[in-house]
């Protein structure tokens, strides 16, 4: 009992007032004190319970909102994705639904608008202006035309336009996001610099579309307008042109549009040289007075630099729009610009504290690698042409259960199925012809793209690109700059480019969609001298001007430095043995780049690069003096002090430098007639070893020819301890199967070995089956001879060579274990 006692004071102590406890206690209390004491719990024991109770009450009304708040969001993105589809359906409808329209109840349409639009129902002439049955504008896009000021409107409209109008999950990069968002607050100037296909357009677009009014785009190219504008439009933006292909009709129809109080285009793409003209300047100081110009956006802003790779002079006048538009933003993009452009840019355009946003040049999907032509162990044209094949014919092993019906006999009767596009870039148009012929009767769909075709034939062969009707196109570098093709595969570079930079603007249209594509240059001493003879006639006319001793001499100054440095790193690029990610990294001061490891020719063997750049530096020692050196001039002179440096050698073969054959031959006949030489060879010197015309044998010679030979290390043969044929040594054997192994892999390029075998192992049990049944010694060659023109003949047909293992004993019988 005491213990129990006890035990209730304790807890009657615990949970009394601060005033019963300040009440010694010194005795137990009495009976009649007890119950008061129990009474005093039990209410305090009830309070509790009730403010407990509460707080489970508030904890359950925020469970339910936290779950009601969930249950919001997963309805509004099911909303979402269902507006998406919804949009993609009537994208895909909308040219049926146009087509039973009647033009003039469309133009009824603008006219009765609040906000009317460009009219875009008259009857246009060319190509760059939007036809009424083609487009019809989308209201997300037109807007009010006013200017956002509150930051939650702005990140509103922004979410929106982003999911509904442009149809995109999520941003590219987190640095594409954050160069959006600094744009939108329009607060300074903005520099932008993402590698090709990193999503630089859509920095400014976004933008432009969330602010409504007219933003101003300087693009370097016609071409580069015309794609942006008709991608623009797919999407019911409405955007225009200004430039020179324009009818006087078109041209008063924008500029009426533009004069309007709230025109409803939103993007107006024009270019430098008419930035320069009275006429723009009017119109963009009357824009910006009405407050409806809301960015001025330098496209390509390398253009802008003397020490960029593609400097256009008119581009220095745009800095002098700064006095016609005060207070508009500024957005300068690229995706080639090192340290030394990226300040020049800055200082030319007069960017204002601009904020920068530069990614690194690195981009794990992209495989670099470069191709000797010189070294090669198959025609270059052939090589190319497998190699084209390889990276956009689906692979049968993984894509075969798939297959339908037609498609696998299809597959049998040796039909290929291309997937994806790639690009040949050439330097002249004969080149571009030539390459794409080849390419045809190679069996690989292809057309030519450069200036000197028609505009409505090049349109024709892009649409044809883009749509995948064709799969290659061989073209000028001038082809791809601002096409937003997903699916090239390859980019592959007959001849290479004048600067890296270039080049790494040219590699970067492979792989947008993130998936593995091939970046290759073919490159030899005849494209080396090409390029110098190009460069040399650039340097003439910029010498004569930087003799001047005022602003434009420091100019041509800077541009002679700049092109020789391009240069000199493009060719350091082609004929060093190191990582070509580091190199292209280097090249633009990127300090963050390692080596790739797997994703170029050099990471991944590098033993190999390093010997076909030391053969090539080799074969160019060994050439001796340069076809374009005069006497007594040093090798660092040659080919930069005059067009013609050799005089008239170099005035004669200006046409065969600037295509990699001359003009009266064609690439089909060389790559037969090199075949055709190349197994020739092979056929006489074994004929003329039958007929005893070979070289005597030194004396010396034969009787070391009865000591015992070390076998080879980079081939075996099969049973080399057998001596069936009298005069066939082992040297002679192995010296057949090498011959095998590169006729096979040059043949197997694309098709791969049988299952279970390698190349090494089919050109042994090759070389073994045809000496196993032969009774003498010229038999033999003959068999072998035979057998590897069979196997090169098909590669100039670019057809496989079948090759059954038929496992053959010394007796010229088949194994038992593989009879079927």
């Amino acid at each position: 009992m005491t213990s129990n006692k006890r035990n209730l004071e304790t807890i009657t102590i615990d949970d009394s007032d601060e005033e019963d406890q300040k009440e010694p206690i010194a005795k137990k209390p009495t009976t009649s004190n007890y119950s008061a004491w129990a009474e005093i719990f039990n209410k305090k024991k009830a309070e509790a319970s009730v403010v407990s109770a509460a707080e489970k009450a508030k904890k359950d009304a925020e469970k339910e909102s936290q779950r009601q708040k969930l249950k919001d969001a997963i309805n509004e993105r099911k909303r979402r994705e269902a507006l998406l589809e919804n949009s993609k359906k009537a994208k895909q409808e909308s040219p049926k639904v146009i087509k039973t329209e009647k033009p003039v109840r469309k133009e009824e349409k603008f006219e009765k608008s609040d906000s009317p639009g460009p009219s875009y129902s008259q009857p246009t002439d060319t190509q760059d202006s939007q036809d009424s049955s083609d487009f019809v504008a989308n209201p997300l896009a037109i807007g009010t035309g006013e200017r956002l000021i509150r930051g939650q409107d702005i990140i509103e409209r922004r979410d929106k336009v982003f999911l509904e109008l442009f149809l995109h999950k999520k941003y590219r990069s987190r640095l594409q996001m954050q160069a959006i968002n600094c744009i939108l607050k329009r607060k300074c100037d903005v520099y932008v610099s993402l590698p090709t296909g990193a999503g630089k357009s859509l920095c400014y677009q976004l933008p432009s579309i969330v602010h409504g009014g007219v933003t101003v785009v300087v693009s370097p190219l016609i071409a580069l307008m015309k794609d942006q504008i008709s991608s623009l439009r797919r999407k019911g933006i409405p955007c225009e042109t200004l430039n020179s292909t324009l009818t006087t009709v078109e041209r008063s129809r924008i500029w009426r549009e533009l004069g309007k109080e709230k025109p409803t285009i939103r993007m107006l793409y024009i270019t430098a040289e008419g930035c320069a003209t009275e006429g723009i300047k009017k119109l963009l100081g009357d824009l910006t007075k009405r407050d409806v110009l809301r960015y001025i956006v330098v496209d390509e802003a390398h253009c802008v630099t003397q020490w960029g790779h593609d400097f256009r002079p008119d581009y220095l006048t745009l800095g002098s729009l700064r006095d016609v538009c005060p207070g508009v933003p500024w957005v300068a993009l690229t995706a080639t610009a090192n340290a030394k452009a990226q300040d020049d840019i800055a200082f030319q355009l007069k960017l204002r504290n601009p904020e920068s946003f530069k990614a690194g040049t690195y981009r794990d999907n992209l495989f670099y690698d470069v191709c000797m032509r010189d070294h090669l162990p198959s025609a270059p044209e052939n090589h190319m042409a497998s190699f084209i094949t390889k990276c956009l014919t689906v692979d049968a092993k993984t894509s075969t259960p798939s297959l339908t019906k037609n498609e696998k006999s299809g597959r049998s009767q040796n039909k290929k199925t291309f997937v994806g596009s790639a690009i040949v870039y050439c330097r002249s148009r004969n080149e571009c012809e030539q390459v794409a012929k080849m390419l045809v009767i190679a069996g690989i769909p292809a057309m030519a793209y450069h200036a000197g075709l028609g505009k409505k034939d090049r349109n024709e062969v892009q649409e044809q690109w883009m749509s995948n009707e064709i799969p290659v196109v061989a073209a000028t570098v001038a082809f791809g700059m601002g096409i937003d093709k997903p699916d090239v595969r390859a980019v592959i570079h007959w001849s290479p480019s004048q600067n890296l930079a270039g080049y790494y603007q040219e590699a970067g249209r492979a792989g947008r969609d993130g998936k593995r594509s091939y970046c290759r240059i073919y490159y030899s001493k005849q494209d080396k001298n090409a390029l110098n003879f190009l460069v040399s006639g650039e340097l003439a006319k910029l010498r004569e001007k930087a003799k001047k001793n005022n602003a434009e001499g420091e100019k041509a100054a800077m541009q002679i430095k700049s092109i020789q440095t391009g240069l000199q790193k493009m060719l350091d690029y082609c004929e060093s043995a190191k990582c070509r990610h580091v190199s292209i990294a280097t090249f633009f001061d990127d300090t963050d780049c390692r080596p790739c490891k797997t994703n170029c020719d050099y990471c991944r063997d590098p033993t190999k690069t390093t010997r076909n750049a030391e053969a090539f530096v080799n074969s160019e020692e060994s050439t001796g003096r340069s076809m374009f050196r005069r006497p007594g001039t040093s090798s660092g002179e040659s080919g930069f002090d005059t067009i013609y440096g050799g005089g008239k050698r170099g005035g004669e073969t200006e046409d065969e430098l600037l295509s990699s054959s001359t003009s009266s031959k064609d690439a089909m006949e060389r790559m037969e007639r090199e075949e055709a030489r190349r197994v020739r060879g092979v056929i006489d010197s074994e004929f003329a070893k039958r007929r005893r015309q070979a070289p005597s044998v030194p004396a010396a010679a034969r009787a070391g020819a009865s000591r015992r030979v070390e076998p080879a290390t980079d081939v075996s043969v099969i049973k080399p301890e057998q001596s069936v044929i009298k005069n066939v040594t082992l040297e002679s054997r192995e010296n057949w199967v090498r011959f095998l192994f590169r006729a096979l892999e040059s043949n197997w390029i694309v098709a791969g070995p049988p299952a279970g075998t390698t190349i090494k192992q089919c050109a042994e049990q090759l070389e073994y089956g045809m000496y196993s049944i032969s009774k003498n010694e010229t038999t033999y060659k003959n068999k072998c001879g035979h057998k590897l023109a069979e196997i090169k003949k098909l590669t100039m047909k670019n057809a496989p060579f079948h090759y059954t293992n038929t496992a053959i004993e010394q007796n010229g019988f088949v194994k038992a274990a593989d009879l079927t």
